[in-house]
């Protein structure tokens, strides 16, 4: 009988087959993939499913056509149907269809049951013929039903579960697939990936740390409330796995001293990461900055979109990133949740490591509105059912409905968070109203030092051009390519440690974590959790011993929708509430915002779930292209702002591969509306050097992109947001 193999291979740097002899056997690859998924998923209990579907998920090759694929004599040949229809007939159609929907995925992703176009559903793929099996199916695990089932009793968590275990065990699939698959084509590659360290050695290199916070003198109220809160959150990590929060505002520790509690939960609990998940990039790389003073460069992994050449000290961390296979990352709530929601291998490969871990929220309040059931939906199913912990950590705390947790406690780390707040406060906030664009330059004209945070592009750009030819005033948006806007950033934080004159006009993407401090701050009406973070920008360091936030109307309103809304909402509470930055006026404002429970799942994601239950006919593809944390309706041009991004382009204009650059070039990219890229494009001023890969003209740099404003360009920015 003739041997039957998974892979082929080439002699390096060639298209060449090796012989025979040195191609991968189907079952060394069967054998290897099913145990390195078998013991990802024992994380959570579902060690025999994975088991299954690693046995079955490439038996498929076992037929002529593939064989004959395997050696050139072949165009194409599917592989995937047929694990997925000896799962149906060995386990039924309840664990039998949720095992072939992760094998018939695991290449082209987890199927819709039914697809709309009626080619590509999981129906459609188990009535496709295929050749007959030239080998007996490996010997499958006599039941595949996980040891820990969900205790919850209500209907959607019931169903959550199925799915996400699905993707759970989909993932560690993928990953075991993926890594043998390397392992034998890419010795390279798999010898880069070197196991990290235990999160052991990350206590020890953290105890001098921790040290040094515990005995920092307590001369002053801000240094006894980051006292209080560390030793909160070394109290509180005693306690069971759950779902906690840590209110803290600006300045109270909580970066270090919320890894203080994960790293003494996950001693307590024997877990097996933890992982930061933080909204926007500036603060990931902020935190990841952090974290490498203490543990050192190669021991945290970051990953973002902004992270990731090829250069060899990246390698190995690039390779992690894949899968998450390391216990301290920083990552972006993008990178979290979108991947919890995937379809695509690549993306939900890494999720599996979820299970056993620790995962901080930094800045939870920015969860998006129209995906809240959903999202919390995942949180409490990875606590529930995966052995994971959950903390909200913000200083703005979203109010949590139970119900939406099925009751589960939300344990505040804090006890008194009143009382912390009051001792940490810095600010006294007043509400101006409504005013023109002239008075508020002309009030801007009369501070030395003093920021002002808009809503749009347009309203910044305009305020700013109402400054006149000020050297001491700068502008900072998004139009600005972000290379600009640090270089902007660096320039505004050495005039103010120098006490030089400094008038800012921004919108918020100031609030992003920027560490930067004014005394007087100036806000255009927004929600309460955007005015406490622009507040986070003024007495930052507690130099006085109240800085001043004035929140104000523009003359021309608020952006129509969500903004209005926002705004209306802050203001309600700023009525009710002379400080409403304390928590309890938060949760004001978030009872408001949340009340009405059908706005929070806009895209009916739990719905589709629950209704699908009964048959497990779940639609993953339609869900992977609901569940958006960032609508992409905009366009990326790169700006060769300077000359190490023009070497950049020269190296992508001459590749072959030029769309490889991309990451290297996000750093110079100004994204636009669709109508904006038209007009650009209609005057010339844009250049495809890749399919879809766009780049501002260098002949019309002078015109089109200002020095102090960044992109211009004749249609209206004021809808744009930052």
């Amino acid at each position: 009988m003739q041997q039957i193999y998974a892979h082929t291979k080439t002699y390096p740097q060639s298209d060449t087959r090796l012989p025979e002899s040195e191609w991968q056997t189907l079952e060394a690859h069967l054998n290897a993939v099913s145990r390195i998924a078998r013991a990802a998923a024992e994380e959570f209990g579902a060690g025999e499913l994975a088991r299954a579907a690693g046995l079955l998920h490439d038996i498929g090759k076992a037929t002529t056509v593939f064989q004959a694929r395997l050696r050139g004599k072949a165009d194409r040949a599917d592989h995937k149907t047929e694990g997925g229809r000896q799962a149906i007939e060995r386990y039924g159609k309840a664990w039998g269809k949720l095992l072939a929907y992760i094998i018939c995925g695991h290449h082209g992703g987890l199927p819709d049951d039914i697809s709309i176009d009626g080619k590509d559903g999981l129906q459609e793929m188990l009535k496709r013929t295929s050749d007959a099996l030239l080998s007996d199916v490996p010997e499958l695990p006599a039941k595949v039903t996980p040891l820990k089932m969900t205790t919850s009793q209500t209907e959607t968590h019931q169903a959550f579960y199925v799915t996400m275990l699905i993707r759970m065990v989909f993932s560690a699939l993928v990953d075991a697939d993926y890594l043998d698959t390397e392992a034998f084509m890419d010795e390279q590659s798999a010898a880069q990936r070197q196991p990290f360290p235990e999160l052991s050695i990350y206590r020890e290199l953290f105890t001098p740390k921790l040290r040094e916070l515990q005995n920092y003198p307590q001369d002053n109220p801000v240094n006894i409330a980051r006292r209080s809160v560390l030793n909160a959150c070394l109290g509180a990590a005693e306690h069971e796995r759950g779902f906690f929060k840590l209110t803290v505002p600006t300045g109270g520790g909580k970066t270090l001293s919320s890894l203080a509690f994960a790293l003494k939960h996950t001693e307590k609990h024997d877990m097996k990461r933890i992982i930061y998940a933080i909204p926007f990039t500036s603060i990931t790389e902020q935190n990841a900055n952090v974290f490498r003073k203490i543990f050192g460069d190669e021991l945290v992994l970051e990953h973002h979109s902004n992270v990731g050449d090829n250069t060899a000290e990246h390698y190995r961390h690039r390779l992690a990133s894949e899968n998450w296979d390391a216990p301290l990352i920083v990552t972006t709530n993008v990178q979290l949740f979108e991947s919890l929601f995937a379809a695509k291998p690549s993306k939900a490969r890494k999720i599996h490591n979820l299970a056993n871990s620790v995962i901080i929220l930094d800045e939870a309040q920015t969860l998006p509105d129209s995906l809240l059931l959903p999202t919390i939906a995942a949180l409490k199913s990875l606590v529930a059912d995966f052995g994971a912990t959950v903390v909200f950590c913000t200083a703005t705390q979203p109010s949590i409905e139970p119900k939406w947790l099925d009751n589960m406690q939300v344990r505040e780390i804090t006890a008194d968070t009143n009382t912390l707040f009051s001792a940490l406060s810095r600010v006294q906030i007043t509400n101006l109203g409504a005013i023109s664009d002239d008075a508020l330059a002309e009030r801007l004209r009369t501070h030395t030092q003093t920021l002002c945070v808009v809503n749009t592009r347009g309203h910044a750009r305009k305020l700013f051009e109402l400054l006149g030819n000020d050297s001491s005033a700068y502008h900072l948006s998004a139009a600005m390519c972000p290379q600009h806007r640090s270089s902007v950033l660096a320039e505004i934080k050495a005039r103010l440690q120098m006490g030089r004159r400094c008038v800012v006009v921004s919108t918020q993407l100031i609030e992003a974590g920027v560490d930067i401090d004014f005394p007087c701050v100036y806000r255009a009406a927004a929600g309460i959790d955007s005015i406490a973070q622009a507040a986070g920008r003024c007495n930052r360091e507690g130099k006085l011993k109240l800085g001043e936030v004035l929140v104000f109307t523009p003359e021309s309103g608020l952006p129509k929708g969500w903004f209005q809304r926002m705004a209306s909402l802050g203001e309600e509470v700023m009525k009710l509430y002379p400080n409403p930055l304390l928590p309890e006026a938060v949760e004001k404002f978030f009872d408001l915002r949340y009340g009405l429970d059908s706005e929070l799942d806009a895209k009916q994601i739990l719905r589709k779930i629950v209704d699908g239950t009964q048959s497990f006919s779940f639609p993953f593809r339609e869900i992977e292209s609901d569940y958006k944390l960032i609508e992409n309706k905009t366009i990326g041009i790169i700006i060769s702002y300077d000359e190490k991004c023009r070497a950049i382009l020269r190296e992508a204009e001459a590749s072959r591969f030029p769309m490889k650059y991309l990451r290297k070039l996000q750093r110079y990219s100004v994204s636009i509306y669709n109508y904006e890229f038209k007009a650009l494009q209609d005057r010339g001023c844009v250049l495809e050097i890749a399919s879809g890969m766009y780049v501002l003209n260098e002949a019309n740099m002078a015109d089109f992109y200002d020095e102090k404003i960044g992109l211009i360009s004749n249609a209206d920015f004021s809808e744009l947001i930052i």
